[in-house]
């Protein structure tokens, strides 16, 4: 018979440390959420500041790219004679090649 009491006094205290420890972390969960939830928007709102920011920058342009040339119409001037050398301007479209002799994409 005492050890029924016993078991029921350990059971029942069991259950109100139980019920004790899960009020304190619904308490704190309720305390986190609004310090959470400000500091997410505060962080979403310097991403995209930092987005338009990014948005807003010039990407460097295809013709300032090394070794890139641009392409030119058939008829065209494709290329220049400096002294013994000739400098291409750009590149003749498809079944038109430089006539490095008149410089012109034919």
């Amino acid at each position: 018979m005492s050890s029924d009491r016993v078991l029921i006094l350990c059971l029942g205290a069991s259950v109100l440390l139980f019920l004790g420890c899960c009020e304190d972390s619904v308490e704190l969960r309720s305390l986190e959420t609004p310090n959470k939830s400000q500091e997410e928007k505060e962080l979403i709102e310097a991403l995209q500041e930092v987005l338009e920011k990014l948005k807003s920058k010039r990407m460097p342009s295809a013709e300032k790219k090394l070794g890139w040339v641009p392409s030119c119409d058939a008829g065209e001037q494709c290329a220049v004679r400096k002294g013994a050398r000739i400098g291409k301007l750009c590149n003749c479209p498809r079944g038109t090649s430089c006539n490095f002799y008149i410089l012109k994409c034919l």
